[in-house]
């Protein structure tokens, strides 16, 4: 590829006992939340990215599963998360929300809340990507270490964390059972340069940055990824695509990992008017993931508040729990106490 300096992508990362803080912040009448953190075991985090952080919902009776709920860009759809977090906690859930570098409480020193994932310093760029996969596999780790992630398990990712969750699901097979993807695409490039919500890379296009990987060069950027998109059947192992010459980014992009995951463990949602996300991006990423299921649902991008309970109903449907008694907890209006009573944490 002329012009592109090469970049190694590597999501691999040293596997040990991970020791982490945790202490309850607050609880509902089905569930407890706690708040989880421990070191990132990426060893080049950016300042205010060093500290995995999981918003951990604990059901107050019997667990039947295990979900790990990816947000997405910025923080503005976080709280819909947490509403899900502690909702499907209450159904019987062990629902962990993780934070991913970059956003919310983790935003990089300087830097904007999501913005860095579609940087126009394309080192910045693949820095944050492979953060986000490790800090997700290394997630996987200690809830499999605390005997937290069960057999019973789903994750769930909303538009960067359904971009990631798909990578996961190529590196994970053996861990995850299935995956659900809200609101997402593939093609970085489509989505750099016609997403609204990435308006602010253009105009740093304008002022002269992107040059590096020709992320500032509309077509030129665009015909190298449609030709990287044609080299992918050549790939037997994510291990082969990573030691290919397609484009650095093109190596975060979910596109390149649809084939690895398996369309009957994987279904697609996605929102009818969407305006965030190119059409042809998310048709794209369904078609490469082998035409999963799929449900289309009269919502944007990000007003999903009143698809909230069939999502959740959805969530308990795919691992089986069937019990009317959890289904009607979605329905509650749960209230948050912040007042935990030392008998109650020895639980």
């Amino acid at each position: 590829m002329t012009g592109v300096i090469t970049l190694d992508v590597k999501f691999d990362y040293e596997k040990k006992k991970i020791d982490y803080s945790s202490g309850y912040v607050f609880k509902g009448r089905h569930y407890r939340c706690s708040i989880i953190k421990y070191n990132t075991l990426y060893e080049k985090a950016l300042k205010g990215t060093e500290s995995v952080e999981i918003y951990h919902f604990t059901p107050k009776e019997d667990t039947v599963g295990s979900i790990l709920i990816l947000h997405g860009l910025g923080s503005l759809n976080i709280p819909f998360l947490f509403w899900m977090g502690s909702h499907l906690a209450s159904a019987g859930l062990q629902a962990s929300v993780m934070i991913l570098p970059g956003n919310f409480t983790r935003t990089i020193n300087g830097s904007v809340s999501g913005k860095d994932y579609f940087s126009t310093d394309l080192d910045r760029l693949i820095n944050i990507w492979e953060h986000a996969v490790i800090d997700t596999r290394s997630t996987l780790d200690l809830l499999e270490q605390e005997g937290i992630w069960q057999k019973n398990n789903c994750v769930l990712g909303y538009c960067l964390g359904g971009m990631v969750s798909v990578i996961i699901g190529a590196l994970e097979k053996k861990r995850i059972h299935h995956t659900i993807l809200m609101a997402v695409g593939g093609h970085m490039a489509r989505i750099f340069w016609e997403s609204p919500t990435i308006a602010f890379a253009r105009r740093g296009f304008k002022r002269g940055e992107g040059k590096k990987g020709f992320l500032d060069e509309r077509e030129k950027l665009m015909h190298v990824f449609n030709k990287d998109i044609e080299k992918l059947e050549k790939f037997s192992s994510v291990a082969e695509l990573l030691d290919s010459d397609v484009h650095p980014m093109f190596k975060v992009d979910p596109l390149a990992y649809a084939k690895f995951v398996q369309a009957e463990k994987v279904t697609m949602i996605e929102a009818l008017f969407d305006r965030a996300l190119p059409r042809q991006s998310r048709k794209l990423l369904w078609n490469l993931l082998g035409k999963p299921r799929k449900y289309i649902v009269p919502v944007g991008h990000v007003t999903w508040l009143p698809f909230e309970y069939a999502l959740g109903k959805y969530v308990l449907r795919k691992l089986g729990i069937k019990e009317a008694r959890k289904r009607i907890r979605l329905l509650e209006s749960v209230k948050v106490d912040d007042t935990i009573e030392e008998d109650e944490i020895k639980k």
